[in-house]
Protein backbone atom coordinates (compact mmCIF):
# COMPACT_ATOMS: atom_id res chain seq x y z
CA UNK A 1 0.00 0.00 0.00
CA UNK A 2 2.74 2.09 0.78
CA UNK A 3 4.42 1.76 -2.05
CA UNK A 4 1.43 2.00 -4.34
CA UNK A 5 1.19 5.75 -2.80
CA UNK A 6 4.86 6.44 -3.32
CA UNK A 7 3.67 5.67 -7.13
CA UNK A 8 0.86 8.42 -7.30
CA UNK A 9 3.70 10.95 -5.61
CA UNK A 10 4.13 14.64 -7.42
CA UNK A 11 7.79 13.59 -7.68
CA UNK A 12 7.71 10.12 -8.66
CA UNK A 13 8.68 10.62 -12.72
CA UNK A 14 11.67 12.59 -11.71
CA UNK A 15 12.62 9.84 -8.99
CA UNK A 16 11.81 6.98 -11.44
CA UNK A 17 14.17 9.31 -14.34
CA UNK A 18 16.54 9.69 -11.68
CA UNK A 19 20.28 9.22 -12.50
CA UNK A 20 22.32 7.56 -9.74
CA UNK A 21 24.52 11.33 -8.99
CA UNK A 22 20.30 12.25 -8.44
CA UNK A 23 20.01 9.93 -6.12
CA UNK A 24 23.57 10.06 -4.63
CA UNK A 25 22.44 13.96 -4.02
CA UNK A 26 18.70 13.44 -2.42
CA UNK A 27 20.53 11.27 0.18
CA UNK A 28 22.77 14.08 1.01
CA UNK A 29 19.55 16.28 1.45
CA UNK A 30 18.29 13.93 3.81
CA UNK A 31 21.75 13.39 5.44
CA UNK A 32 21.98 17.62 5.49
CA UNK A 33 18.57 17.83 6.90
CA UNK A 34 19.44 15.62 10.37
CA UNK A 35 22.94 17.20 10.36
CA UNK A 36 21.26 20.71 10.47
CA UNK A 37 18.29 19.54 13.41
CA UNK A 38 21.46 18.23 15.47
CA UNK A 39 23.73 20.69 14.78
CA UNK A 40 21.69 23.93 14.73
CA UNK A 41 18.10 23.90 15.68
CA UNK A 42 19.07 21.43 18.72
CA UNK A 43 21.86 23.86 19.61
CA UNK A 44 20.06 26.78 19.82
CA UNK A 45 18.67 28.10 22.96
CA UNK A 46 14.90 26.94 23.50
CA UNK A 47 12.47 29.60 23.96
CA UNK A 48 9.95 30.37 26.48
CA UNK A 49 6.65 29.84 26.52
CA UNK A 50 3.70 30.12 28.84
CA UNK A 51 4.41 29.29 32.00
CA UNK A 52 7.68 28.97 31.80
CA UNK A 53 7.19 25.79 29.34
CA UNK A 54 10.44 25.46 27.07
CA UNK A 55 10.15 24.89 23.62
CA UNK A 56 13.01 23.43 21.67
CA UNK A 57 13.92 25.02 18.15
CA UNK A 58 12.93 22.97 15.40
CA UNK A 59 13.16 23.51 10.99
CA UNK A 60 9.47 24.59 10.15
CA UNK A 61 8.42 26.86 13.11
CA UNK A 62 7.76 30.17 12.22
CA UNK A 63 9.79 31.29 9.56
CA UNK A 64 10.25 35.24 11.31
CA UNK A 65 11.81 33.03 14.45
CA UNK A 66 13.82 30.67 12.77
CA UNK A 67 15.98 32.90 9.87
CA UNK A 68 18.51 33.36 11.48
CA UNK A 69 19.08 29.35 12.68
CA UNK A 70 18.15 28.96 8.26
CA UNK A 71 20.93 31.00 7.32
CA UNK A 72 22.93 28.93 9.33
CA UNK A 73 21.71 25.79 7.87
CA UNK A 74 23.38 23.52 5.22
CA UNK A 75 20.57 22.25 4.03
CA UNK A 76 19.86 26.16 2.96
CA UNK A 77 23.42 26.56 1.23
CA UNK A 78 21.95 23.63 -0.92
CA UNK A 79 18.89 25.72 -1.62
CA UNK A 80 20.73 28.96 -2.60
CA UNK A 81 22.33 26.66 -5.00
CA UNK A 82 19.83 25.23 -6.76
CA UNK A 83 18.91 26.16 -9.86
CA UNK A 84 15.52 27.35 -9.71
CA UNK A 85 13.76 27.49 -13.21
CA UNK A 86 10.97 30.41 -13.03
CA UNK A 87 10.62 32.87 -10.75
CA UNK A 88 6.43 33.36 -11.81
CA UNK A 89 5.16 35.09 -9.01
CA UNK A 90 6.87 38.29 -7.61
CA UNK A 91 5.73 41.99 -6.56
CA UNK A 92 7.93 44.45 -8.48
CA UNK A 93 8.03 46.67 -5.86
CA UNK A 94 9.00 43.70 -3.32
CA UNK A 95 12.01 41.91 -4.46
CA UNK A 96 14.78 43.34 -2.92
CA UNK A 97 16.07 44.11 0.60
CA UNK A 98 15.16 47.49 2.21
CA UNK A 99 18.18 49.11 2.26
CA UNK A 100 18.63 49.00 -1.13
CA UNK A 101 15.85 51.59 -1.63
CA UNK A 102 16.26 53.69 1.57
CA UNK A 103 20.27 53.86 0.45
CA UNK A 104 19.01 55.44 -2.87
CA UNK A 105 16.34 57.43 -0.91
CA UNK A 106 19.38 59.28 0.61
CA UNK A 107 20.85 60.71 -2.65
CA UNK A 108 17.72 62.31 -3.63
CA UNK A 109 17.70 66.21 -2.32
CA UNK A 110 14.09 66.14 -3.54
CA UNK A 111 13.05 63.40 -0.98
CA UNK A 112 10.47 63.64 2.00
CA UNK A 113 8.80 61.93 4.75
CA UNK A 114 6.02 61.91 6.16
CA UNK A 115 3.84 60.27 9.04
CA UNK A 116 0.30 60.08 10.48
CA UNK A 117 1.38 60.78 13.54
CA UNK A 118 3.94 63.23 15.82
CA UNK A 119 7.45 61.10 16.40
CA UNK A 120 7.38 62.23 20.07
CA UNK A 121 8.92 60.20 22.89
CA UNK A 122 5.10 60.14 25.01
CA UNK A 123 4.23 56.79 26.62
CA UNK A 124 8.28 55.17 25.89
CA UNK A 125 8.16 55.89 22.30
CA UNK A 126 5.15 54.32 21.00
CA UNK A 127 4.27 56.84 18.33
CA UNK A 128 7.54 55.69 17.02
CA UNK A 129 5.95 52.11 16.78
CA UNK A 130 2.73 52.78 15.96
CA UNK A 131 3.45 55.29 13.08
CA UNK A 132 2.91 54.81 9.48
CA UNK A 133 5.72 56.27 7.18
CA UNK A 134 5.84 57.42 3.65
CA UNK A 135 8.02 58.57 0.92
CA UNK A 136 7.55 61.40 -1.48
CA UNK A 137 9.78 62.72 -3.97
CA UNK A 138 8.20 66.61 -4.15
CA UNK A 139 8.70 69.62 -6.17
CA UNK A 140 8.98 72.90 -4.24
CA UNK A 141 5.07 73.83 -4.93
CA UNK A 142 3.96 70.54 -3.49
CA UNK A 143 5.95 70.69 -0.19
CA UNK A 144 3.84 71.32 3.01
CA UNK A 145 6.45 71.42 5.50
CA UNK A 146 6.41 69.96 8.97
CA UNK A 147 8.35 68.90 12.22
CA UNK A 148 7.70 65.43 12.31
CA UNK A 149 9.43 65.23 15.84
CA UNK A 150 6.78 68.34 17.19
CA UNK A 151 3.91 67.75 18.98
CA UNK A 152 2.06 70.17 17.11
CA UNK A 153 2.88 68.08 13.27
CA UNK A 154 0.09 67.54 11.23
CA UNK A 155 -0.79 64.12 9.58
CA UNK A 156 1.40 64.02 6.38
CA UNK A 157 3.33 67.38 6.69
CA UNK A 158 6.55 66.66 4.49
CA UNK A 159 9.65 67.14 6.07
CA UNK A 160 12.70 66.95 3.53
CA UNK A 161 14.83 63.34 4.37
CA UNK A 162 18.01 64.54 4.78
CA UNK A 163 16.77 66.72 7.63
CA UNK A 164 15.13 63.41 8.90
CA UNK A 165 18.14 61.65 9.51
CA UNK A 166 20.37 64.40 10.86
CA UNK A 167 17.98 65.03 14.10
CA UNK A 168 16.40 61.42 14.27
CA UNK A 169 18.91 60.52 16.60
CA UNK A 170 18.42 63.78 18.96
CA UNK A 171 14.76 61.99 19.64
CA UNK A 172 15.49 58.31 19.62
CA UNK A 173 18.93 57.83 21.09
CA UNK A 174 18.58 53.72 22.08
CA UNK A 175 21.40 51.93 22.25
CA UNK A 176 20.68 48.93 20.01
CA UNK A 177 19.01 51.31 17.44
CA UNK A 178 20.01 53.85 15.00
CA UNK A 179 18.21 55.39 12.13
CA UNK A 180 18.97 52.99 9.09
CA UNK A 181 17.93 50.15 11.75
CA UNK A 182 14.78 52.34 12.37
CA UNK A 183 13.67 52.68 9.18
CA UNK A 184 14.32 49.28 7.68
CA UNK A 185 12.47 47.44 10.67
CA UNK A 186 9.51 49.60 9.37
CA UNK A 187 9.40 48.12 6.33
CA UNK A 188 9.64 44.38 7.31
CA UNK A 189 7.24 41.93 9.63
CA UNK A 190 8.27 41.04 12.83
CA UNK A 191 7.55 37.03 14.32
CA UNK A 192 5.43 38.54 17.25
CA UNK A 193 3.78 41.09 14.93
CA UNK A 194 2.74 38.18 12.55
CA UNK A 195 2.08 35.87 15.23
CA UNK A 196 1.04 37.56 18.47
CA UNK A 197 -2.21 35.62 19.54
CA UNK A 198 -4.50 38.40 18.88
CA UNK A 199 -3.39 38.51 15.24
CA UNK A 200 -5.66 37.56 12.31
CA UNK A 201 -5.27 37.52 8.61
CA UNK A 202 -7.03 40.57 8.41
CA UNK A 203 -4.52 42.48 10.94
CA UNK A 204 -1.38 41.36 9.32
CA UNK A 205 -3.01 42.60 5.95
CA UNK A 206 -3.23 46.05 7.67
CA UNK A 207 0.59 45.91 8.22
CA UNK A 208 1.24 44.71 4.92
CA UNK A 209 -0.79 47.59 3.24
CA UNK A 210 0.81 50.30 5.15
CA UNK A 211 4.28 48.65 4.45
CA UNK A 212 3.21 48.67 0.63
CA UNK A 213 2.68 52.24 1.06
CA UNK A 214 6.18 53.03 2.33
CA UNK A 215 7.27 51.01 -0.39
CA UNK A 216 5.76 53.05 -3.07
CA UNK A 217 7.90 56.57 -2.83
CA UNK A 218 11.25 55.07 -2.58
CA UNK A 219 9.99 52.91 -5.95
CA UNK A 220 7.99 55.63 -7.93
CA UNK A 221 11.27 57.76 -9.09
CA UNK A 222 13.33 57.08 -12.59
CA UNK A 223 16.52 56.84 -10.88
CA UNK A 224 15.36 54.67 -8.26
CA UNK A 225 13.05 52.45 -10.85
CA UNK A 226 15.89 51.74 -13.03
CA UNK A 227 18.57 51.18 -10.69
CA UNK A 228 16.01 48.85 -9.07
CA UNK A 229 15.61 47.14 -11.85
CA UNK A 230 18.96 46.54 -12.82
CA UNK A 231 19.82 45.18 -9.45
CA UNK A 232 16.68 42.68 -9.28
CA UNK A 233 18.06 41.35 -12.33
CA UNK A 234 21.30 40.91 -10.64
CA UNK A 235 19.62 39.29 -7.82
CA UNK A 236 17.68 36.51 -9.85
CA UNK A 237 21.22 35.70 -11.38
CA UNK A 238 22.61 35.29 -8.07
CA UNK A 239 19.88 33.24 -6.72
CA UNK A 240 20.17 30.99 -9.71
CA UNK A 241 16.64 31.89 -11.25
CA UNK A 242 16.39 31.33 -14.76
CA UNK A 243 13.84 33.27 -15.99
CA UNK A 244 10.91 35.65 -14.23
CA UNK A 245 7.88 37.19 -14.46
CA UNK A 246 7.50 40.19 -12.57
CA UNK A 247 3.96 41.81 -11.56
CA UNK A 248 4.22 46.11 -11.36
CA UNK A 249 1.22 47.54 -10.30
CA UNK A 250 -0.08 50.08 -13.21
CA UNK A 251 -2.06 52.83 -12.49
CA UNK A 252 -2.17 56.39 -12.59
CA UNK A 253 -0.81 56.63 -9.09
CA UNK A 254 1.72 54.24 -9.37
CA UNK A 255 3.13 56.41 -12.29
CA UNK A 256 6.94 56.97 -11.84
CA UNK A 257 7.79 61.09 -11.35
CA UNK A 258 11.15 62.31 -12.71
CA UNK A 259 14.06 62.82 -9.96
CA UNK A 260 12.86 66.58 -9.48
CA UNK A 261 9.53 65.78 -8.83
CA UNK A 262 7.88 67.67 -11.60
CA UNK A 263 7.76 65.08 -14.52
CA UNK A 264 5.49 62.62 -15.11
CA UNK A 265 6.24 58.69 -16.39
CA UNK A 266 3.46 57.15 -17.46
CA UNK A 267 3.11 53.51 -17.86
CA UNK A 268 4.37 53.11 -21.12
CA UNK A 269 7.19 55.09 -19.93
CA UNK A 270 7.79 52.47 -17.48
CA UNK A 271 7.58 49.63 -19.64
CA UNK A 272 10.11 51.61 -22.33
CA UNK A 273 12.26 51.41 -19.03
CA UNK A 274 12.42 48.10 -17.68
CA UNK A 275 12.92 46.68 -21.64
CA UNK A 276 15.81 48.70 -21.83
CA UNK A 277 17.39 47.36 -18.31
CA UNK A 278 16.66 43.56 -19.60
CA UNK A 279 17.95 44.39 -22.78
CA UNK A 280 20.96 45.83 -21.45
CA UNK A 281 21.50 42.98 -18.64
CA UNK A 282 21.45 40.69 -21.06
CA UNK A 283 23.84 41.54 -23.12
CA UNK A 284 26.07 42.38 -19.99
CA UNK A 285 25.55 38.70 -19.37
CA UNK A 286 26.36 37.32 -22.40
CA UNK A 287 29.87 39.55 -22.68
CA UNK A 288 30.46 38.01 -19.69
CA UNK A 289 30.00 34.39 -20.82
CA UNK A 290 26.78 33.86 -18.60
CA UNK A 291 23.37 33.75 -19.39
CA UNK A 292 19.83 35.05 -17.90
CA UNK A 293 16.49 33.91 -19.68
CA UNK A 294 14.89 36.92 -19.80
CA UNK A 295 11.89 38.55 -17.87
CA UNK A 296 8.38 39.31 -18.84
CA UNK A 297 5.91 41.88 -17.53
CA UNK A 298 2.42 40.65 -15.70
CA UNK A 299 0.16 43.72 -16.28
CA UNK A 300 -1.42 44.42 -12.68
CA UNK A 301 -4.20 46.67 -11.51
CA UNK A 302 -5.91 46.77 -8.50
CA UNK A 303 -8.86 44.12 -7.53
CA UNK A 304 -10.59 47.61 -5.64
CA UNK A 305 -11.07 49.25 -8.79
CA UNK A 306 -14.49 49.69 -10.11
CA UNK A 307 -15.43 48.68 -13.10
CA UNK A 308 -14.62 51.30 -15.54
CA UNK A 309 -10.93 51.64 -14.29
CA UNK A 310 -10.79 47.86 -14.84
CA UNK A 311 -12.04 47.89 -18.35
CA UNK A 312 -9.40 50.98 -18.82
CA UNK A 313 -6.42 49.41 -17.53
CA UNK A 314 -7.35 45.73 -20.27
CA UNK A 315 -7.33 48.23 -23.11
CA UNK A 316 -3.82 49.59 -21.97
CA UNK A 317 -2.78 46.05 -21.55
CA UNK A 318 -3.68 44.53 -25.14
CA UNK A 319 -2.09 48.18 -26.13
CA UNK A 320 1.41 46.91 -24.68
CA UNK A 321 1.23 43.52 -25.53
CA UNK A 322 0.45 44.65 -29.42
CA UNK A 323 3.55 46.86 -29.06
CA UNK A 324 5.83 44.82 -26.95
CA UNK A 325 4.18 41.08 -27.65
CA UNK A 326 7.56 39.63 -26.22
CA UNK A 327 7.61 41.26 -23.13
CA UNK A 328 3.90 41.27 -22.25
CA UNK A 329 3.22 37.76 -19.95
CA UNK A 330 -0.19 37.92 -18.70
CA UNK A 331 -3.43 40.18 -17.12
CA UNK A 332 -4.17 39.72 -12.68
CA UNK A 333 -5.58 41.82 -10.51
CA UNK A 334 -4.00 42.87 -6.94
CA UNK A 335 -4.42 43.37 -3.46
CA UNK A 336 -6.53 42.12 -0.63
CA UNK A 337 -8.53 39.60 -1.86
CA UNK A 338 -10.99 39.65 1.07
CA UNK A 339 -11.30 43.59 0.64
CA UNK A 340 -11.50 44.24 -3.11
CA UNK A 341 -14.10 43.27 -5.71
CA UNK A 342 -14.46 39.46 -6.57
CA UNK A 343 -14.01 38.50 -9.89
CA UNK A 344 -17.13 38.10 -10.61
CA UNK A 345 -18.03 41.65 -10.54
CA UNK A 346 -15.69 42.46 -13.65
CA UNK A 347 -17.03 39.21 -15.89
CA UNK A 348 -18.52 41.64 -18.87
CA UNK A 349 -15.14 43.20 -18.97
CA UNK A 350 -12.90 40.25 -19.15
CA UNK A 351 -15.16 38.55 -21.45
CA UNK A 352 -14.87 41.48 -24.14
CA UNK A 353 -11.59 41.92 -23.32
CA UNK A 354 -10.85 37.72 -24.18
CA UNK A 355 -12.79 38.99 -27.62
CA UNK A 356 -11.06 41.74 -28.23
CA UNK A 357 -7.53 39.59 -27.81
CA UNK A 358 -8.92 36.66 -30.11
CA UNK A 359 -10.05 39.34 -32.52
CA UNK A 360 -6.53 41.19 -33.17
CA UNK A 361 -4.93 37.37 -32.45
CA UNK A 362 -2.87 38.01 -29.45
CA UNK A 363 -2.83 35.87 -26.88
CA UNK A 364 -2.83 37.69 -23.10
CA UNK A 365 -3.71 34.38 -20.38
CA UNK A 366 -5.38 35.67 -16.85
CA UNK A 367 -3.01 35.01 -14.23
CA UNK A 368 -5.21 35.81 -11.36
CA UNK A 369 -4.60 36.06 -7.80
CA UNK A 370 -7.17 33.70 -5.67
CA UNK A 371 -7.90 31.39 -3.05
CA UNK A 372 -5.62 33.82 -0.79
CA UNK A 373 -7.77 33.11 2.28
CA UNK A 374 -9.61 31.54 4.92
CA UNK A 375 -13.07 31.62 3.85
CA UNK A 376 -15.21 29.67 3.00
CA UNK A 377 -18.34 30.11 0.98
CA UNK A 378 -18.00 33.66 0.17
CA UNK A 379 -17.15 35.40 -2.72
CA UNK A 380 -13.66 35.68 -1.95
CA UNK A 381 -13.18 31.46 -2.08
CA UNK A 382 -15.36 31.56 -4.95
CA UNK A 383 -12.78 33.90 -7.27
CA UNK A 384 -11.51 30.04 -7.54
CA UNK A 385 -14.65 29.49 -9.67
CA UNK A 386 -14.47 31.99 -11.95
CA UNK A 387 -11.08 32.11 -12.57
CA UNK A 388 -11.59 28.56 -14.09
CA UNK A 389 -14.69 29.60 -15.79
CA UNK A 390 -11.98 32.79 -17.31
CA UNK A 391 -9.73 30.57 -18.47
CA UNK A 392 -7.24 31.63 -16.07
CA UNK A 393 -4.04 29.88 -17.36
CA UNK A 394 -1.94 29.77 -13.67
CA UNK A 395 -3.67 30.98 -10.43
CA UNK A 396 -1.80 32.91 -7.57
CA UNK A 397 -1.39 31.48 -4.50
CA UNK A 398 -4.74 29.15 -4.61
CA UNK A 399 -4.60 28.27 -0.92
CA UNK A 400 -8.32 27.70 -0.44
CA UNK A 401 -8.29 25.42 -3.58
CA UNK A 402 -7.96 22.24 -1.27
CA UNK A 403 -11.04 22.98 -0.14
CA UNK A 404 -12.82 22.54 -3.13
CA UNK A 405 -12.26 18.85 -4.65
CA UNK A 406 -14.61 19.38 -7.63
CA UNK A 407 -12.78 22.72 -8.76
CA UNK A 408 -9.51 21.16 -7.66
CA UNK A 409 -10.25 18.33 -10.36
CA UNK A 410 -11.15 20.77 -13.45
CA UNK A 411 -8.26 22.97 -12.91
CA UNK A 412 -5.92 19.71 -13.19
CA UNK A 413 -7.78 18.65 -16.24
CA UNK A 414 -7.37 22.10 -17.74
CA UNK A 415 -3.51 22.20 -16.33
CA UNK A 416 -4.05 25.29 -14.76
CA UNK A 417 -0.76 25.80 -12.37
CA UNK A 418 -0.62 27.26 -8.53
CA UNK A 419 2.09 29.27 -7.59
CA UNK A 420 3.12 28.99 -4.38
CA UNK A 421 3.90 31.17 -1.84
CA UNK A 422 4.56 29.38 1.30
CA UNK A 423 6.38 31.63 3.51
CA UNK A 424 3.99 35.39 1.90
CA UNK A 425 0.41 33.12 3.33
CA UNK A 426 2.38 31.83 6.67
CA UNK A 427 3.34 35.57 7.32
CA UNK A 428 -0.11 36.62 6.37
CA UNK A 429 -2.03 34.06 8.77
CA UNK A 430 -3.53 31.48 6.89
CA UNK A 431 -1.31 28.75 8.63
CA UNK A 432 0.81 29.32 11.78
CA UNK A 433 3.64 27.02 10.39
CA UNK A 434 4.37 25.35 7.23
CA UNK A 435 3.63 21.92 7.68
CA UNK A 436 0.26 22.96 7.76
CA UNK A 437 0.10 24.62 4.30
CA UNK A 438 -2.48 23.20 1.89
CA UNK A 439 0.78 23.15 -0.62
CA UNK A 440 1.24 18.88 0.75
CA UNK A 441 -2.35 18.23 0.02
CA UNK A 442 -2.32 19.87 -3.64
CA UNK A 443 0.66 18.33 -4.27
CA UNK A 444 -0.21 14.65 -3.27
CA UNK A 445 -3.66 15.57 -6.21
CA UNK A 446 -0.94 16.22 -8.07
CA UNK A 447 -1.93 19.42 -8.63
CA UNK A 448 1.30 21.59 -10.34
CA UNK A 449 2.95 24.03 -8.82
CA UNK A 450 5.36 26.43 -8.63
CA UNK A 451 7.61 28.18 -5.63
CA UNK A 452 7.49 31.87 -5.53
CA UNK A 453 8.68 34.59 -2.97
CA UNK A 454 5.46 37.22 -3.80
CA UNK A 455 7.33 39.93 -1.51
CA UNK A 456 10.30 39.25 -0.33
CA UNK A 457 11.47 42.80 0.89
CA UNK A 458 8.59 42.80 3.56
CA UNK A 459 8.99 38.97 4.77
CA UNK A 460 12.72 38.97 4.78
CA UNK A 461 13.03 36.48 2.64
CA UNK A 462 14.51 35.28 -0.49
CA UNK A 463 13.46 32.30 -3.53
CA UNK A 464 15.73 29.91 -1.45
CA UNK A 465 13.80 30.54 1.79
CA UNK A 466 10.85 29.30 0.29
CA UNK A 467 12.44 26.64 -1.25
CA UNK A 468 14.13 25.58 2.18
CA UNK A 469 10.77 25.46 3.59
CA UNK A 470 8.97 23.29 1.21
CA UNK A 471 11.21 20.70 1.94
CA UNK A 472 11.67 21.00 5.93
CA UNK A 473 7.78 20.99 5.87
CA UNK A 474 7.29 17.79 4.81
CA UNK A 475 9.49 14.86 5.90
CA UNK A 476 10.08 12.79 3.15
CA UNK A 477 9.91 15.88 0.52
CA UNK A 478 13.82 15.91 -1.27
CA UNK A 479 15.58 16.46 -4.15
CA UNK A 480 12.85 15.19 -6.77
CA UNK A 481 10.51 17.17 -4.98
CA UNK A 482 12.65 20.37 -5.52
CA UNK A 483 13.03 19.35 -9.47
CA UNK A 484 9.45 18.88 -10.36
CA UNK A 485 8.30 22.23 -8.82
CA UNK A 486 11.50 23.95 -11.24
CA UNK A 487 10.11 21.80 -13.85
CA UNK A 488 6.82 23.12 -13.59
CA UNK A 489 7.79 26.77 -13.10
CA UNK A 490 9.06 26.51 -17.01
CA UNK A 491 6.54 24.71 -18.10
CA UNK A 492 3.60 26.81 -16.79
CA UNK A 493 5.82 29.92 -17.89
CA UNK A 494 4.40 32.12 -20.60
CA UNK A 495 7.11 31.58 -22.72
CA UNK A 496 6.94 30.57 -26.43
CA UNK A 497 8.27 27.27 -27.46
CA UNK A 498 11.48 28.80 -28.35
CA UNK A 499 11.82 30.35 -25.71
CA UNK A 500 11.36 27.71 -23.43
CA UNK A 501 13.60 25.23 -25.23
CA UNK A 502 16.43 28.15 -24.82
CA UNK A 503 15.75 28.65 -20.72
CA UNK A 504 15.23 24.95 -20.24
CA UNK A 505 18.06 23.98 -22.11
CA UNK A 506 20.60 26.52 -20.02
CA UNK A 507 18.60 25.11 -16.99
CA UNK A 508 18.81 21.56 -17.83
CA UNK A 509 22.43 22.23 -17.77
CA UNK A 510 22.63 24.57 -14.74
CA UNK A 511 20.86 20.92 -12.69
CA UNK A 512 23.83 18.97 -13.93
CA UNK A 513 26.14 21.50 -12.25
CA UNK A 514 23.88 21.90 -9.68
CA UNK A 515 24.37 18.02 -8.66
CA UNK A 516 27.93 17.72 -9.36
CA UNK A 517 28.37 20.41 -6.74
CA UNK A 518 26.29 18.86 -4.23
CA UNK A 519 27.95 15.86 -4.15
CA UNK A 520 31.86 17.54 -4.40
CA UNK A 521 30.93 20.02 -1.07
CA UNK A 522 28.82 17.74 0.79
CA UNK A 523 30.31 13.74 0.10
CA UNK A 524 28.17 11.04 -0.84
CA UNK A 525 27.09 9.03 2.52
CA UNK A 526 25.14 6.78 3.06
CA UNK A 527 25.49 4.93 -0.41
CA UNK A 528 23.07 5.09 -2.74
CA UNK A 529 22.11 1.88 -4.64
Amino acid sequence: MVAREKALDFDHGCRMRSTLEERRADAIIQRLRSEDEENVYAQAAPRTGYGGQQHPRFPGDHFLSNKHLIDQTSLFRVAQHMPKGGHLHIHFNACLAPQVLLNLAKEMDRMFITSDIPLVSDNDFINFDRCEIQFSLLSPEKETPGDLFSQTYQPRQTMRFRDFLDRFPGYYATDSTNVDEWLFEKLMFHEEEAHHHLQTASGAWEKFNGRTRMMKGLFNYATAYRRYTRLCLEDFMKDNISYAEIRPNFMTSNQLWSDDGTQLIDNKGIMELIIEEVINFQTDMKKQGKFFGGLKVIYCTPRSFAPAQIDAALTECLKFKQMWPEWIAGFDLVGEESKGRPIKDFIPELLKFQEDCDRDGVEIPFLFHCGETLDMGTDTDGNLVDALLLKSKRIGHGFALAKHPYVMQHMKERGVCLELCPISNEILGLTPRVSGHTMYQLLANNVHCTVSSDNGTLFRSSLSHDFYQVLVGKADMGLFGWKQLALWSLEHACLSESEYNRVFSDWEQKWKEFIKWMIEEYGEQPKVV
